[in-house]
């Protein structure tokens, strides 16, 4: 059985996450809250490391994301836990966030995952989506706009 972590150390993780300032070589993920609107449901937020062994080993640590503390479903913390400790940081991609998704549904969903580079300069509608909503355009950004756009970031969601 996998020890669930504590309060403190989850609160502390997260903040972290959600406080760190991107670089275009950042990786990260966004995430929201799948539960029922009515009781919570539907917010998110983006998290940024230094690397993607660091969101993956984030990711192991908390696998159910905000709701690692949730012990009453010890059975998908444990299936959520084994999944992504199977899966090395070369080998996730969007197939693993796929998995992880459905073993956490009901739950929190991980709607994207990559670089920060990706939203700057990406073709997917999340990627565009998101510079739509920061400069009222779709296309690419500049690299001198990534301090304004990564503010940005760390305030969606909230």
């Amino acid at each position: 059985m996998h020890a669930v972590p504590n309060h403190a150390e989850l609160e502390q993780a997260f903040e972290k996450s959600f406080e760190k300032e991107p670089a275009s070589y950042s990786w990260g993920f966004f995430a929201y809250d799948d539960s029922p609107d009515t009781i919570g449901g539907g917010s998110g937020n983006f998290s940024w490391f230094d690397s993607k062994e660091e969101l993956v080993n984030f990711l192991a640590k908390f696998p159910l994301l905000a709701h690692s503390l949730d012990t009453l479903d010890t059975e998908r913390f444990t299936k959520a836990k084994n999944f992504v400790e199977s899966v090395t940081s070369d080998d996730f991609d969007q197939k693993a966030v796929d998995e992880l998704n459905k073993i956490n549904a009901g739950v929190e969903q991980i709607q994207w995952f990559g670089q920060l580079d990706d939203l700057l300069s990406g073709e997917t509608e999340f990627a565009k989506g998101m510079r739509a909503f920061f400069s009222k355009s779709s296309e690419k950004l500049a690299k001198s706009q990534i301090p304004e756009f990564a503010e940005f970031l760390r305030k969606w969601g909230h």
